[in-house]
């Protein structure tokens, strides 16, 4: 099989700030992928500069999302119509998700129930994340969700000093004491029971993939996009340098996403992913298309937030959004492409790719 052979998917993502999520200033993570060939990048990153006058050594996503660009921005993107895919990412369900995944899992085994691929784990994110704020009050699921966050977050700096469990566990039982309904209470109690799994996250200062961080179960959920997409053909990723994207972790991703998956009985769609190659954005437009796709659906995400988005010039994107692939499921913008990757308590043998859809 030559080079030729081998699609390129090109790949980068906006609003992404790691494993800080509850404390990110965007709410929405964005990947942006494209199946473009270098000329045609060329061509589409060519006509956004003609049309911005920007003499800047990169096409990024702020320039032409700026007020008086958004016209030509709206012009200019139905040109990858087809052969693109924005995906994304709530950042409040992910934590949730993962909240379920890594700590009602074991439970679950106990019991014979496999959460991961019963669609019971979904079941159970989509109910605490729809009614935890109301039933237990916004500002303690906020604080259950963040000091969740803070001790299962990887701390790989010099000198960080990892929290201790104790004010997720405060949280949790506060969160159980002010529960007034039924299902999140009976969640929520099985989340006290599997507490305690929390104390092995906190003792883990590296870790090849991290546990929270959207980029690595991202780039397995787009694979199965993509391979529905090209069929049989294999493709590589193309992706704009990130520090968490080592050797080790582009492996572990390659080979999550083409093992056979079957959640709820249905079998999953797998793609022939065959690599993952790291570039700097500056010298590939197919990247800098990639990450003006995703700066779209970072301000798309915003304004849907918002509830703004049925006054805002960007409106018009809706039928592009569509057709660029974008599925409007959920509240408009909201790809839940939520997966859950890689439980990496490698002490107990918990490597298992969980795509929750």
């Amino acid at each position: 099989m030559t080079e030729q052979d081998v699609a390129v998917i090109a790949c980068d993502e906006s609003a992404s700030e790691g494993e800080n999520l509850m404390g990110s200033y965007h709410p929405v993570f964005v990947h942006g992928s494209v199946n473009l060939t270098l000329s045609e990048a060329k061509e589409f990153i060519g006509s956004l500069r003609r049309a911005t006058g920007t003499q800047a050594p990169e096409m990024k996503s702020k320039t032409v999302l700026a007020p008086r660009h958004r016209a030509s921005l709206v012009a200019a993107l139905p040109a990858p119509v087809g052969r693109a895919n924005i995906n994304f990412v709530d950042k409040s369900y992910f934590i949730t998700a993962k909240l379920i995944a890594l700590l009602m899992a074991e439970q679950g085994e106990r019991n014979g129930v496999d959460v991961h691929l019963s669609g019971l784990g979904r079941h159970l994110t989509d109910v605490l994340h729809r009614k935890g704020p109301t039933t237990i009050g916004h500002l303690r699921w906020q604080a259950l969700l963040t000091t969740f966050n803070n001790v299962i977050k990887s701390y790989v700096r010099e000198g960080s000093t990892p929290p201790t469990v104790v004010p997720f566990f405060s949280a949790l039982a506060d969160a159980r004491t002010a529960c007034r309904d039924q299902q999140v209470s009976a969640i929520l109690e099985e989340t006290w029971e599997a507490r305690h799994l929390t104390l092995e996250y906190a003792e883990q200062n590296s870790l090849d993939i991290r546990e929270l961080d959207p980029m690595f179960p991202a780039l397995t959920a787009v694979t199965m996009t993509w391979g529905m997409r090209l069929g049989d053909k294999p493709f590589e990723y193309l992706v704009d340098n990130y520090s968490g994207l080592t050797q080790s972790a582009c492996a572990d991703i390659v080979r999550a996403a083409r093992v056979p998956l079957v959640v709820s009985g249905v079998p999953l769609p797998r793609g022939d992913l065959r690599d993952i190659r790291l570039i700097d954005s500056k010298l590939d437009e197919r990247v800098q298309t990639a990450d003006n796709l995703a700066g779209v659906g970072r301000e798309v995400a915003r304004l849907a937030i918002a509830g703004t988005q049925q006054c805002h010039p960007l409106r018009t994107l809706r039928s592009v959004h569509c057709r660029l692939g974008i599925a409007p499921t959920r509240p408009f913008l909201l790809v839940y492409e939520q997966s859950c990757s890689f439980d990496l308590l490698a002490a107990k043998a918990h490597q298992r790719e969980c795509l929750w859809r």
